[in-house]
């Protein structure tokens, strides 16, 4: 009898040790993984470190100044975790997100599988190594204290992006089974872009103290007659936008010119809203000037259709095309300008229908709380050196 009254307790605790040595040794190397592919735990945490700026620029683009300015916050801020992202708080965007990045790279792998893409994978190789290689002569004391090696920050920075790209240009490329066909992409290009120059010129000074004066009356003459020449130039095809850079630098003594240059999407560029509106009145191959709240600006558009004519793919180029055609339009970035969201929208889908597990003891061990604590503290010694 006595034998049993001893023998029961001892066998409580001999259980409870073993639950405390499995608890405590719980495998916490790999965050999420399907029956291909395994991402470490240093993939989670980077995810949560990319996560955290993404978030904070974010909430700058959510929450404006009394000037339009986006509002810059940090995270030593003693209310970081109480700030919220797409109206969610904090540290729930944050793991949300990192979670989402993890699920896109082991879905990526997945569908490039499935569907069988060829690819060429050496030039994704040579990129990483060399991606390691400046990661460890510069130094990367934050990952290191954060458990992130180098191999791992180059496959999430370079690996997966690129591995992702593939299967973009596998759906959408040329015989993918989402092909975008040339003339598809040409009117996309022709509708959504603008082909546009100006030059702008203040016509106010800032003063140490912050106030605005006007510049003097004979200054503002001078560049509205130099400026109106130069649209003259250009209307009547006389002049080419870079004659015009040589003329502005000589007539105001500059060293280079102020010119602004771009064929973009002007409804997503940051350009003033008065200013675009002026440049999408414009017809094109014309010029015109005009004040726009105390600048007095040159524009200039141009015809969208020649620029249209140029989209070339760089897997197109041969030996013997001209190093001089700089002025070429990537296929590969108006493709990807098309079909971006849709991609997107595409690939949140395959996300949800993904199989996967999820490691707990990782994510409970490499929390978001704890990727902020280092960043902050890295922040802190930085700020104090």
């Amino acid at each position: 009898m006595k034998i049993k009254s001893i023998v029961k307790p001892v066998a409580v605790l001999g259980a409870f040790a073993v639950l405390m040595s499995a608890a405590g040794c719980a495998d916490t190397s790999w965050s999420y993984k399907t029956k291909d592919k395994t991402l470490s735990n240093g993939t989670w945490i980077y995810y949560t470190y990319s996560a955290t700026n993404e978030a904070i620029q974010k909430y700058g683009e959510e929450n404006k100044d009394d000037d339009g300015n986006s509002k810059t916050i940090k995270v030593s801020d003693s209310k970081f975790y109480d700030y919220k992202v797409e109206g969610k708080k904090m540290a729930d965007w944050i793991k949300n997100k990192a979670k989402q990045r993890c699920l896109e790279a082991l879905t990526v792998d997945k569908l490039l599988k499935e569907n069988k893409v060829e690819y060429d994978k050496k030039p994704i190789e040579d990129y990483r190594k060399q991606y390691i290689s400046y990661m460890e002569k510069n130094g990367n004391d934050l990952f290191t204290t954060l458990g992130v090696s180098t191999g791992t920050i180059a496959d999430c920075s370079v690996v997966y992006p690129q591995l992702s790209n593939e299967l973009f240009k596998y759906f959408y490329g040329k015989g993918g089974p989402k092909e975008v066909t040339d003339e598809q992409l040409k009117k996309f290009y022709t509708d959504n872009y603008t082909d546009y120059y100006y030059i702008p010129y203040t016509f106010t000074t800032t003063g140490s103290d912050g106030n605005k004066t006007d510049i003097e009356d004979s200054e503002k003459d001078k560049v509205k007659s130099n400026f109106g020449k130069y649209a003259k130039e250009l209307n009547e095809g006389k002049k080419k936008t870079t004659d015009i850079d040589e003329e502005y630098k000589k007539d105001f003594e500059k060293e280079k010119s102020d010119s602004v240059s771009d064929t973009a999407d002007l409804s997503k560029s940051s350009l003033p809203e008065k200013l675009q509106e002026a440049i999408k009145a414009l017809g094109s191959k014309k010029a015109d000037v005009k004040e726009i709240d105390g600048v007095y600006y040159l524009i200039y558009k141009g015809d969208i259709n020649e620029k249209a004519a140029k989209i070339k793919s760089t897997e197109d180029k041969d030996s013997s095309d001209s190093e001089q055609d700089t002025d070429a339009v990537s296929r590969e970035t108006v493709l990807r300008a098309m079909k971006d969201d849709d991609y997107k929208s595409y690939l949140e889908e395959e996300c949800k229908k993904l199989k996967y597990d999820t490691n707990d003891a990782c994510l409970s061990k490499y929390t978001v709380e704890r990727t902020v604590d280092i960043v902050k503290n890295e922040e802190a010694k930085q700020a104090s050196a």
